[in-house]
């Protein structure tokens, strides 16, 4: 749902009794290496230039949208009703927690002391950079207003919050991922902390626990009309091996997610062991010999 607030936002749930605590997704718009960015007309953020930048909230109840949902709606309300983003197109490059140590601050005060903000890049192809049919062309809204294409040597950053200037040149330019924690006071950068992230961790959560106990659970990409699949799920039933079950056909991964698990393939085939082994957590499973006497893609029964 999208409201008239100073941000666009795009509503996420949280878990019964926990805090509720501002998410921001902020789109990172790349065209022959340089980066869209737009100047706020009203907000926290009033005068200073961002990324396509858009608040989340979080209220009860619900199904919680992907930052990769959220940033499609974000965009369309930024940056006019002509520009049409591919959430399947859509790379997470950051996640970046925040404190506002002054109380009084206008990010305080319209998006609490502590808040968090995702890091998406969008890489546009030639066929929307060169002035064709399908070229990219953001227009100026109520709250919103893009300034222009940026590169590494001329990024505005005296006009640009304080933490852009840590982290933008290696999500950018150095296609690196990172997580971090900044602190303000005010419009002054105080403290910050930053990691890079591996590629095989990334940053969606692919296969990380979700159960309330905290255990170790797999992730099973499962599709119920193959036959590998539905043996491999029934392996693990029958092992009492806990395990997340995502039906990827009905719930598509996204980029990041194809990318992590690229990486983590690619891990396994450097360190020699190509195969269920490098993947599976359970040594049984990782035991059992892999028949190869019929191709090995899944086939509709």
């Amino acid at each position: 749902a999208l409201s008239s607030a100073p941000y666009p936002q795009v509503l996420f749930c949280v878990p019964s009794g926990a805090m509720q605590q501002t998410v921001l997704v902020q789109t990172l718009i790349v065209r022959r290496g340089q980066v869209l960015l737009g100047r706020w007309r009203s907000g926290a953020f009033k005068g200073r230039l961002t990324g396509v930048l858009g608040q989340a909230t979080a209220p009860p109840g619900g199904k919680s949208p992907s930052p990769e949902a959220a940033a499609v709606g974000i965009c369309r309300q930024l940056l006019g009703p002509g520009v049409q983003v591919d959430p399947r197109r859509l790379r997470r490059r950051g996640f970046f927690s925040f404190e506002e140590r002054d109380a009084t601050s206008g990010a305080a005060q319209e998006l609490g002391q502590r808040y968090s903000e995702h890091q998406l890049v969008l890489r546009l192809g030639p066929e929307e950079a060169n002035g064709g049919p399908d070229t990219f062309e953001p227009v100026a809204t109520e709250t919103f207003e893009p300034m222009g294409w940026f590169g590494q040597d001329d990024m505005p950053f005296h006009m640009m919050p304080q933490d852009d200037e840590v982290w933008y040149d290696d999500v950018l330019f150095g296609d690196k991922r990172l997580r971090g924690t900044f602190a303000f006071k005010g419009e002054e950068l105080v403290e910050h902390s930053l990691e890079e992230v591996h590629p095989s961790e990334g940053l969606c959560g692919l296969g990380s626990s979700s159960s309330s106990t905290g255990d170790d659970e797999a992730l099973l990409l499962y599709n119920p009309d193959c036959s590998k699949s539905r043996a491999l799920r029934q392996a693990l039933v029958a092992r009492g091996i806990k395990f997340a079950e995502r039906r990827y056909l009905e719930d598509p991964l996204t980029l990041s997610e194809l990318e992590t698990l690229l990486a983590r393939l690619q891990a396994g085939v450097r360190g020699g062991k190509l195969g269920a082994d490098s993947l599976c957590r359970d040594a049984e499973l990782a035991a059992r010999p892999i028949r190869r006497s019929r191709a090995s893609a899944c086939r509709k029964s």
